[in-house]
């Protein structure tokens, strides 16, 4: 298990710094600053971050979910542009260009812009998990086209978060206004398990996450820009997708 020991004596070293300045000035900065710390190059990968672990930071006492992963869905080409340029809603200063920003669980529909209704389905005979967008008014099942495979997701679950590393950090403001951080805790989640994510996806204990725009200027205007499509969950129900947790202090 040498990989998890260089991982644990690397978290240890940045916990004896103590306090230390977060490194970007949004909610991202905690996450930035912990990997710049143990040497994380940033990037959009499919691999783990380091180790063979997946990183992922989170504010001490703040319970919200976290991204578990992002990715477009398999099916068709261009998928989230589609769902957009059909079901999107105009930027106020650019009504000739849409934005599709919603949340959506399996358990039940959501309601966005006071029209539609976005649910997940999993179809567990065709193995694929479908994007089902509904009439608010007449209850009318609009579009089924778009989703993901279960072979897609499961390949990333067991790639990406075969094992992850899950940093606590205590936070304060200096007098400046700069936020700093204390990692001074984690928690190591090994074997995922992808029956579990889809129990969990039907429970309505996994969010999934659409997030597409459209560029306002240069050569890609009006293209999609996707922010990063994905499956999110709270931190509290992180140990039921994984088969071993451990503390590390």
């Amino acid at each position: 298990m040498k990989d998890k020991e260089q991982i644990i004596s690397k978290f240890k070293a940045v916990k004896n710094l103590g306090f230390v300045k977060s490194h970007r000035k949004n909610n991202t900065g905690i996450g930035k600053t912990f990997e710049d710390y143990v040497g994380v190059v940033e990037n959009n990968a499919d691999e783990p971050d380091l180790f063979g672990f997946e990183i992922k930071s989170h504010r001490e006492l703040a319970q919200s979910y976290i991204t578990l992963f992002t990715k477009t869905p398999s099916f068709p080409k261009g998928a989230n542009a589609l769902l957009r340029d059909k079901f999107g809603t105009p930027y106020e200063d650019y009504p000739e260009l849409k934005r599709l920003h919603t949340s959506m669980f399996a358990d039940k529909p959501n309601s966005y812009d006071g029209r539609i209704a976005f649910q997940l389905i999993n179809d567990k005979k065709a193995k694929c998990i479908f994007i089902a967008v509904f009439s608010l008014k007449t209850k009318e099942l609009l579009d089924c086209s778009c989703g993901y495979t279960y072979a897609d997701l499961e390949k990333v679950l067991k790639k990406k978060l075969k094992n992850l590393f899950y940093v606590s950090a205590e936070t304060k403001t200096d007098g400046n206004g700069n936020e700093l951080f204390y990692f001074h805790k984690a928690e190591i989640f090994e074997k995922p398990s992808f029956e579990k994510f889809l129990r969990l996806i039907d429970k309505g204990l996994i969010m999934y996450d659409i997030r597409i725009g459209s560029y306002h200027s240069g050569k890609s205007f009006g293209k999609a820009h996707d922010h990063g499509s994905g499956f999110r969950i709270l931190e509290k129900n992180l140990n039921k997708l994984y088969a071993v947790h451990e503390k590390v202090e």
